[in-house]
């Protein structure tokens, strides 16, 4: 079964479906956007959670069906009563290291497994919304694209910041304070900036950027967004695949492992400065349990709760079945109608059916390529 998920016109079938279920929501939202939004807009949010876990489930289904890819959590007994009810109870900033193709979908398994998928959102860079489907779909979803320029972004970023608190259940802001993947040439010019302004030596983090976070800070409503959870995450050890879109796609599972710490929001300095040094004293600590869990020696420094208030517990689930059941639905409504009018039709209709293939699989390798590491950026 490993060998024929590896045949390339699984792939483009897949891919076609993407397209046409991704498009299918854009539009839904784009209408959505210029009519109800203007009149409720808490429904039109409502809606639109169902709409974008349409696009987050079936990117889901990619990685824990199709490649079968596992996600260990370990977390305090709060989070973990929250993961057994599907609760998530209050809004949240999510802080998570930054070296994966993948850390974007291993953040939407984590929230599919607090059950709250459709209304993750994130600070993005700024090109990306004009990413079809996704970027679209982001735009219509108050992501937060910004440009790395403070100055030209804070107004936004105001204005998006006060938005997420009103929404009418719990949101989980994703921001990731080393503003970029980790390469081992962006790490030693993180090294070298590190050493120039006499920062901690982080062995496998880069240098947090502290400005985005202290302003975030400063402009949230800390009575609506009291929490905030830092994930230290590890992919790609031992059996695993490596933790890229192509190892999905072709079916190889992937393991990850994500630490999860729960903060109060009140406990962080204000100031630029201040917020700034608690930034680099968390990336400290994070240096250290990403260490743990890449030299094994993790299960000793939790039970020691040296980062931690309690010694944090394991959770392995299963994935939930709502994306297995929402993609295979979506297959067969767009697939079998297709191949009825290819089964039906002329040497025309064949012509047309190949363009389709071929834009299919074009549209596959930019989205791969949208999801690479770049070693410059």
């Amino acid at each position: 079964m490993g060998r024929l998920k590896e045949f390339p016109l699984f792939h483009i079938l897949g891919c076609l479906t993407f397209l046409v279920f991704g498009l299918a929501i854009n539009t839904v939202q784009l209408v959505l956007f210029l009519s109800l939004a203007k009149i409720n807009k808490d429904l039109y949010r409502r809606l639109n959670y169902y709409l974008m876990y349409g696009i987050y489930g079936y990117l889901l289904f990619i990685a824990e069906w199709w490649s079968g890819s596992s996600l260990t959590i370990y977390c305090d007994e709060e989070l973990k009563q929250r993961i057994e009810k599907k609760d998530p109870e209050e809004n949240a900033i999510i802080l998570m290291n930054h070296h994966y193709e993948l850390d974007w979908l291993y953040c939407w398994m984590v929230a599919d497994r607090v059950g709250m998928v459709g209304n993750c959102r994130s600070f993005v860079k700024d090109s990306l919304k004009y990413l079809p489907i996704l970027g679209w779909a982001g735009n219509f979803n108050d992501d937060l694209y910004i440009k790395r320029n403070l100055e030209k972004d804070k107004n936004r970023m105001q204005r998006k910041l006060k938005e997420l608190t009103e929404f009418p259940y719990p949101v989980w802001l994703h921001l990731f304070p080393e503003g970029t993947r980790y390469t081992q040439q962006k790490y030693i010019a993180s090294q070298e900036f590190a050493k120039s302004r006499g920062l901690p030596d982080l062995k496998h983090h880069l240098v947090p950027r502290t400005r985005g976070f202290t302003f975030t800070i400063a402009n949230i409503d800390k009575k609506k967004m009291p929490t905030i959870y830092d994930l230290t995450m590890v992919a790609g050890l031992g059996s695993s695949a490596p933790p890229t879109l192509t190892s999905l796609i072709m079916g190889r599972k992937t393991e990850a492992v994500v630490v999860i710490r729960k903060i109060s929001i009140d406990t962080i300095p204000e100031g630029e400065n201040e917020g700034g040094q608690w930034m680099m004293d968390l990336f400290k600590d994070k240096d250290q349990i990403k260490n743990s869990l890449l030299n094994g020696s993790w299960q000793s420094v939790n039970e020691s709760q040296t980062f931690t208030t309690s010694t944090l517990s394991c959770i392995c689930k299963p994935p939930r079945t709502n994306s297995l059941i929402m993609t295979i639905t979506v297959n067969i409504l767009v697939l079998l109608p297709l191949l009825f009018v290819l089964l039906s039709g002329g040497v025309l209709t064949w012509i047309v059916a190949v363009l389709i293939l071929a834009v299919s699989w074009a549209a596959l390798h930019v989205l791969v390529s949208a999801s690479k590491v770049k070693k410059t950026e």
